[in-house]
Formats: C-alpha cells, sequence, structure tokens
C-alpha cells in the first residue's frame, strides 16, 4: 500500500491552489461537509457571509479554530463528516457524523451518526471536501475505526468545526499506523491552509445556498490537504523504493545521515 499526499508548496490562496472539482463521490472516501444552519436557512436568523477568503491581515487564518472554540468567532456553518460507502446512478449512500448545539449555555453538543442517501442534494449542504480515501477492502475498518472515534471525541467536543478538523486529523494518523504506511508529512499538516481551503470553498458556495439560486446536486472537491491510501502496483512499488533510496542517498551526502524515508 502507499500513502498519496497533496502538500501546498507554500500558504494557500485560491490563485496559487485552484480547487480539484470532482465530477462525484467516490466510495471509501471520507469528507468535510460543510452546511448553514438551519436557522440561516430559513431566514430566522441573519448572518453575513464574505463572499470569499478576507484578504485584511488581521483575519484570523491561524486561530480560526481557537477563536470559535472561545466563541470570539460565531460557527457559521456545521462541520460533519460523511462517509460514502455505496455509488447508485441515483448518488448513493452513505454516513452522516455530526454534532449538534442542543441550545444550552453553557454550549454542549448532540452526537449523531445518520445514515443518509443522495447526500449531494440535501437543502441546506453548501458542499463536501473530501480529505481522506481509502480502497473498497479497507471500508469496513476505516467504518469501524469512525464509529468508535467520532463518537469517543464527540464527548469532549466544544464545536463541530475543531471536531471535524481533528476527526480528519487522527484519521489520518491511525490509516498510516494500521496500514504500515510512513507518512512523513503528517507532522507538516498545517491547520492555517486546511481553514483556508475550507472557508475559501464554502464562503464561494454559500450564496447559491441561501439563494435557492441553484438546483441540482451540490459541488464536491477533493482537498490539497488530503490523502489517499492505495495499492500499488508492481512498477509503482519498485519505482517508489527507488525513489526513497535516492533520497536516503542525497541526505546522507548532505548531512551525514538519514533523517526521514518514505516507505518501507
Amino acid at each position: 500500500m502507499g500513502l498519496r499526499k497533496k502538500v501546498p508548496a507554500g500558504p494557500y490562496t485560491p490563485e496559487t491552489h485552484p480547487q480539484m472539482r470532482m465530477p462525484s463521490l467516490q466510495v471509501g472516501s471520507l469528507y468535510i461537509m460543510i452546511s448553514v444552519p438551519l436557522p440561516v436557512y430559513l431566514g430566522r436568523q441573519k448572518h453575513s457571509y464574505p463572499t470569499a477568503i478576507p484578504s485584511s491581515p488581521g483575519f484570523p487564518h491561524s486561530t480560526y479554530e481557537l477563536d470559535v472554540t472561545s466563541g470570539a468567532y460565531p460557527e457559521e456553518f456545521h462541520w460533519d463528516l460523511y462517509l460514502h460507502t455505496s455509488s447508485t446512478p441515483d448518488g448513493g449512500s452513505g454516513i452522516i457524523y455530526r454534532l449538534r448545539n442542543t441550545g444550552t449555555r453553557p454550549p454542549t453538543y448532540e452526537y449523531d451518526r445518520i445514515p443518509t442517501f443522495r447526500v449531494l442534494t440535501h437543502a441546506q449542504l453548501v458542499g463536501l471536501v473530501r480529505v481522506v480515501s481509502v480502497p473498497r477492502s479497507v471500508v469496513p475498518h476505516l467504518t469501524r475505526y469512525l464509529e468508535w472515534m467520532t463518537e469517543d471525541t464527540a464527548k469532549i467536543a466544544q464545536r463541530s468545526f475543531v471536531w471535524a478538523t481533528m476527526a480528519y486529523y487522527r484519521t489520518r494518523l491511525h490509516l498510516a499506523k494500521a496500514m504500515g504506511i510512513r507518512d512523513h508529512t503528517f507532522n507538516q499538516f498545517d491547520i492555517s491552509r486546511f481553514t483556508s481551503e475550507l472557508l475559501s470553498f464554502a464562503y464561494g458556495e454559500v450564496p447559491g445556498v441561501l439563494l435557492g439560486a441553484e438546483t441540482g446536486p451540490r459541488p464536491v472537491i477533493d482537498s490539497w490537504m488530503g490523502a489517499a491510501i492505495d495499492f500499488l502496483e508492481d512498477d509503482d512499488v519498485l519505482a517508489t523504493r527507488r525513489k526513497r533510496d535516492e533520497l536516503m542517498r542525497l541526505q546522507k551526502e548532505r548531512f551525514g545521515a538519514v533523517s526521514a524515508c518514505w516507505y518501507q
């Protein structure tokens, strides 16, 4: 098995990292599911969404999740997880893992696991961002892990954005360990880049949801910060080993020691 990663070379901007649109949902893929809260969707609660990532230097890209957690910044979307488990011509099916505010003060959250069909047609949905992809044979393992992890972490969750983001982070770490894969870019995961990518997508799509101007399935994109686990063909295995050996040779020549390699 091998782990494919798409790590931005520099700070995320829509210009340097264009959205990678996907034509359909893929079985074995885990998505960040972004939707508009029902009171905002129905017009009972007013909220002004930016049309793009704010250009102001004061916008808290790197601390958005902390400010949301502390209440300094509103949680303007529902951030859920969606695992696509079956594809059919009418849109397929999967499982939504979500948190919802119970309306108490201080805020508490209720965890739900919801089997669903045709998720891209849900009324409040802004869109889906794929963050993890595994082969079909790994789907049962991934499902069991998500069933346990999402419910367990929901017990101490304070905001759905932080919960969903860290669930992806934990899932990626778990899969790498369970599959025996060395993910040396894992520690390079940048929450500010990931936040910027999610918000850029959400802010760009939310006007159509609120105005009801768009019909049909909602959009799906592949995250620049996502990871895909694949079975490698023999030629790919050999090529990967050659790249590993070359990397190790260069590191030894330059630094006198090997600090990291890709795969065993």
